[in-house]
């Protein structure tokens, strides 16, 4: 926001596909991943109906994922539709700064319920199955991506995260069926990372790892994301780079069918 390096006087420049909000993604219109500052923007710009949503899940609380202030909207009369409660999944600093800021973890006034869920236990939200796994990210956090299942598709969102853990691969190994899609953290783009982002490099080498296990084949559509100026590339040259390896490169307002 503050920077004017090269990177990002070009991004601002090019505009397009090079302009990139805060992290946030939407399975089938109800379940929201992530609620980050641009989620006003987002229902405005990008047709996102934060009213369809029927359940959010929290990765992490960094402020590029969490922002809780937003869940005040819920309640009447910020809200003169919503009836629904909405469940809210996530990790103890996310209930932390969900109770700094609302006051609450919820009720049937405030229209949310906040439920602390544990790495490795699968729980069940709106026909999704999902398991929750340990992210290599903020040591000082319990930080987690998410593999969500929903009758016989699956789909794995790993961002924020460095190389999962053996335990966090031993999980994913026995859940059943393939990955339909993975959605991978790319930040650190041209550069190797891999303890707490991720670069191009990096990601191979984890889609590897998941070929390997058996949880991805060759039917699975590869997503990379959560780019960042430190990574050195404007969106054209990641595109080109990722391509390289049959690996989409996601842009805002995005969609993909699988």
């Amino acid at each position: 926001m503050f920077c004017q390096c090269d990177l990002c006087r070009q991004a601002r420049e090019l505009g397009g596909k090079n302009i990139r909000t805060r992290s946030q993604s939407l399975i089938n219109d109800d379940l929201l991943i992530d609620l980050p500052p641009d989620n006003q923007l987002h229902s405005l710009h990008y047709g996102l109906n934060l009213d369809k949503v029927k359940a959010l899940l929290f990765t992490h609380s960094h402020s590029d994922h969490c922002y809780p202030e937003d869940l005040e909207n819920l309640r009447w009369p910020y809200s003169l539709t919503r009836t629904e409660t909405l469940p809210v999944y996530g990790n103890e600093k996310v209930a932390a700064a969900i109770l700094r800021a609302c006051g609450s973890l919820g009720s049937d006034e405030f229209r949310y319920q906040y439920h602390t869920v544990e790495s490795f236990v699968s729980f069940q939200t709106q026909n999704y199955t999902i398991t929750p796994l340990a992210a290599t990210h903020d040591r000082q956090e319990r930080c987690l991506i998410y593999h969500i299942a929903q009758k016989d598709k699956s789909l794995l969102y790993a961002h924020d995260t460095g190389f999962l853990s053996q335990k966090s691969l031993d999980c994913l190994q026995n859940l059943p069926g393939k990955l339909n899609l993975v959605s991978m953290d790319c930040t650190s783009q041209m550069h190797h990372d891999g303890g707490y982002h991720m670069g191009l490099a990096d990601t191979l080498s984890f889609r590897q790892q998941l070929l390997d296990i058996g949880s991805a084949d060759e039917n699975t559509v590869w997503v990379v994301n959560h780019f960042s100026h430190n990574g050195g590339w404007l969106h054209e040259k990641m595109e080109a780079e990722a391509g390289k390896y049959g690996i989409l490169v996601s842009y805002d307002s995005m969609s993909i069918e699988f």
